[in-house]
């Protein structure tokens, strides 16, 4: 007979409560672990129930937390990010519709983050096949701008300028806008204050007293285009940070306004404007201004030459 001591045996019994524990996310609940760094998780699940139509609030919690609070007319989602390494993540979420919980909603949520835990690589991929390497590599510099004028939402795109966090986007949206918000690639959102804005040259300077490692270079940016020539833009189409279009340049320089606009045949969707655009090296050429009345791929693009203007005025 073998005795063991009462301090062993507890070791014992844990163990064994352990080994029953999966790994990550495999039970039923509102409180699960998954196999992703807290940051992606969160703009993963920032992305999704923003393309889902929430206006989503974030907070910082203590020991690294992080609170997303989602609102939809009567649907509420509440999701708690814990990092319980850096590789993994603890969730805990709630939904409701007028106060009533909604187990079918819990359940999607946690089938999307599954899907994306096993496969964002691929899904990445398939997104973005064909966009070059150096265009891709300057999507953690975009942001997604939302503002008030009016009594209306205002959705538009931007883009890190400096290690400051200086942005620059277009200002036609901006006239008599309170309470700026710039939402990171990470899904961080930050408080935005006007520094200088341009309505002839429809563009805004947007300061978040941000020091950031990654912006998109000025001195590397490029005034001339060529007929047929494929660019990129990359900005928060209908709220989706992150979105590539690739386009050309379909005709010749035009003057509005006695300034310069580039004609290109690329998608532009409502909150497209103040994309930056690169060429294949991932140089800055421009920035999306609009789009023709009446289609989505006739757009205008206000050259290199005039944000350079701007920003040394």
């Amino acid at each position: 007979m073998i005795m063991i001591r009462p301090n062993k045996l507890l070791i014992l019994v844990l163990s064994f409560v352990l080994i029953g524990i999966p790994l990550f996310a495999e039970t039923e609940g509102s409180l699960k672990l998954y196999p992703l760094p807290i940051t992606e998780l969160e703009g993963a699940l920032f992305r999704w129930l923003t393309h889902s139509g929430f206006e989503v609030r974030r907070t910082s919690l203590k020991m690294g937390q992080v609170q997303l609070n989602a609102v939809k007319a009567k649907e509420n989602w509440q999701i708690f990010l814990k990092p319980r390494s850096p590789l993994a993540t603890e969730v805990q979420a709630r939904y409701s519709v007028g106060e009533q919980p909604d187990e079918a909603r819990l359940q999607e949520l946690w089938g999307y983050i599954s899907r994306y835990t096993k496969g964002p690589s691929v899904e990445k991929w398939d997104a973005y096949q064909g966009i070059p390497t150096a265009v891709l590599s300057q999507i953690e510099s975009v942001v997604c701008i939302r503002a008030r004028a009016k009594n209306e939402d205002i959705q538009l795109s931007g883009f890190i300028v400096d290690q400051d966090g200086l942005i620059i986007c277009t200002a036609h949206d901006l006239k008599g806008v309170r309470d700026i918000r710039v939402v990171l690639y990470d899904g961080r959102e930050l408080k935005g204050h006007l520094v200088k804005m341009d309505p002839r040259r429809d563009l805004t300077l947007i300061d978040t007293n941000l020091k950031s490692t990654t912006f998109i270079s000025l001195a590397k940016g490029r005034n001339l285009l060529g007929m047929g020539e494929r660019l990129y833009s990359v900005g928060c189409p209908v709220n989706l940070g992150g979105t590539v279009h690739s386009g050309i340049i379909n005709g010749p320089p035009r003057l509005v306004n006695d300034l310069p606009l580039w004609q290109v045949n690329m998608q532009i969707q409502p909150g497209s404007s103040g994309s930056p655009v690169f060429d294949a090296q991932g140089n800055l050429v421009a920035i999306v201004k609009g789009r023709y009345r009446g289609t989505e791929s006739v757009g205008f693009l206000i050259p290199f030459e005039t944000i350079i203007e701007f920003v040394k005025e």
